[in-house]
């Protein structure tokens, strides 16, 4: 099915437009309120200017057009100068996650060949050594103070009086502009390929779908290292020309719900689990949520009994979207006068989708269950160094999801469930090769196996099935820290199962289908 929205206008321009385009059209309007950091205002005419001091100055250190850069940073100003700054200076931008360990950041440099990183101070404890990941600079957010031995002050950065913006004239269908990391359908992480196009692409279609404007307010809580919270929050804000609200988090919840009374932002886009909590909350019945025109959730699949609990709550209607990594992210949401419960929506503009028998490869008939496939200017173009990968998923120009979902009548797409061995925990994606691999990395180890198994509150919980060698003595406990340590804290397993072997194909693949059957 082909989108039925009206087709909108890409402008050939790179990602970093968007700003250039709000600071001369809006120099003096506040772009960004932190409350976090006692409520400091930023214009769009000081976003523009210090972005590009930052982006002369990384040259300077020795950035060169088409150089990783990693950005590992919570929610704040700094990260949004620096990730324009990046492009600016002719950089590709990788987002790492801030709950990252060392041994998933170490991975993310690595594969990338990152040439510098920008993080801040309390994530130094954790940041791999620059000897072991070939980095050449490490710039460092801090409060105050030098910064530590070899490494850049932030602060120093911005405050030549050199302007620098290499984005301007390249080619945004070929040149990269983001690298995030994504376990695809199985597998370790990859980095997906996505260029200026493809985000500019999404933004666009963003803006018509969710009608974004300029006298918006955005609250944006959602990490912007993600890629949900990288372009349909803080990049979509920027488009719009609207003014957002920055948070890093979302607890305590009382503080967050201080938020909506104060700045009472006129578009929020979050999360399944959030909205959950919101309904829990004694306090969200009794406020006034007159200025929010909707909710947008997306990131995991959003039961049809919490959609309309919080409607009933509060009055403000829920809407789901839909997106991947891999298309920037989004390819699908409701239409804002037309709202189904329990469905992603339809397609955004200038896109188009499948729902394909996966045996066959053949499109199935409407209302029957397929893989979800899609094909639109915001689909990634590949995964990084890894062909065999990207060739699995990428067909002919579409993207096979991995998603199960089934079409209706009107074009809506239902998710039903995943083909995909990914456990969804607290939003985020977990991928079980990613646990095994370092399961096995123990020496008492003889072989594991991670499946996701349903949790009250993170959706779902990695649980490890762990074959110990025969002189082993660990406990449950000892190998749940033990494949925590150097990793991000939702990873962490839930439970460990002893078992005497791990089902396996001919061929070694592991039977998670198998494990779950035992476990359910």
């Amino acid at each position: 099915m082909k989108s039925v929205r009206p087709p909108i206008h890409i402008p050939d321009e790179p990602l970093t437009f968007p700003l250039r385009q709000a600071a001369e059209r809006f120099p003096n309007k506040v772009a960004v309120v932190e409350p976090e950091a006692e409520g400091r205002e930023w214009t769009y005419e000081r976003l523009e200017e210090l972005s590009s001091a930052l982006a002369a100055s990384l040259v300077a250190l020795g950035m060169r057009p088409g150089d990783r850069v990693a950005l590992w940073l919570k929610n704040s100003i700094e990260y949004i100068l620096s990730f324009y700054g990046i492009l600016k200076a002719g950089g590709v931008v990788v987002p790492v996650s801030a709950h990252y360990g060392e041994r998933e950041v170490s991975h993310q440099l690595e594969v990338t060949s990152a040439k510098g990183v920008i993080t801040s101070e309390d994530r130094l404890a954790q940041a791999p050594r620059p000897e072991r990941t070939g980095v050449k600079f490490q710039v460092v957010v801090q409060k105050d103070g030098p910064p530590p031995a070899g490494m850049v002050s932030f602060c120093k950065l911005l405050e030549g009086s050199e302007r620098l913006d290499r984005s301007r004239g390249i080619d945004p269908r070929s040149a990269l502009a983001v690298l995030p990391f994504s376990s695809g359908t199985t597998g370790l992480p990859k980095g997906v390929m996505l260029t200026h196009a493809n985000l500019v692409s999404n933004l666009q279609q963003v803006l018509q779908a969710h009608q974004a404007r300029p006298e918006d307010i955005f609250l944006n809580q959602l990490p912007f290292f993600h890629i949900y919270g990288m372009t349909v929050l803080m990049g979509a804000s920027i488009m719009a020309c609207a003014t957002q609200v920055i948070a890093s988090r979302f607890r305590p919840m009382e503080e967050f719900l201080d938020l909506f009374e104060r700045h009472r932002p006129t578009l929020f886009f979050t999360v399944p689990l959030i909205l959950q909590e919101f309904t829990h909350h004694t306090r969200v019945p009794g406020m006034d949520w007159s200025f929010l025109r909707y909710i947008n959730t997306g990131g995991a699949p959003l039961a049809p009994d919490l959609q309309e609990r919080f409607t009933q709550l509060t009055g403000v209607p829920v809407i789901q979207g839909y997106g991947l990594t891999e298309s920037s992210p989004t390819t699908h949401t409701n239409p804002l006068d037309r709202i189904k419960i329990g469905s992603i929506g339809t397609p955004v503009s200038l896109t188009e989708h499948r729902i394909v028998d996966p045996a066959t490869l053949e499109d199935v008939l409407i209302g029957e269950i397929g893989e979800l496939w899609i094909k639109g200017p915001q689909i990634m173009q590949g995964y990084f160094n890894d062909e065999r990968s990207t060739a699995g998923t990428l067909i002919d120009g579409w993207l096979r999801t991995g998603d199960l979902g089934r079409e209706d009548e009107d074009g809506y797409v239902y998710i039903v469930d995943r083909l995909k061995e990914l456990i969804k925990c607290k939003g985020f994606q977990v991928a079980p090769a990613e646990l095994e691999h370092v399961l096995m990395g123990h020496p008492d180890i003889r072989d594991a196996a991670v499946i996701g198994e349903p949790h009250p509150e993170m959706g779902e919980a990695p649980v490890a099935y762990v074959v110990l060698k025969e002189e082993g003595t660990l406990s449950p406990e000892q190998i749940i820290e033990y494949a925590a340590s150097g990793m991000a804290k939702y990873k962490k397993l839930n439970r460990v199962i002893f078992a005497e072997a791990i089902p396996r194909s001919p061929s070694g693949k592991i039977l998670r289908r198998v494990l779950k059957e035992d476990h359910a």
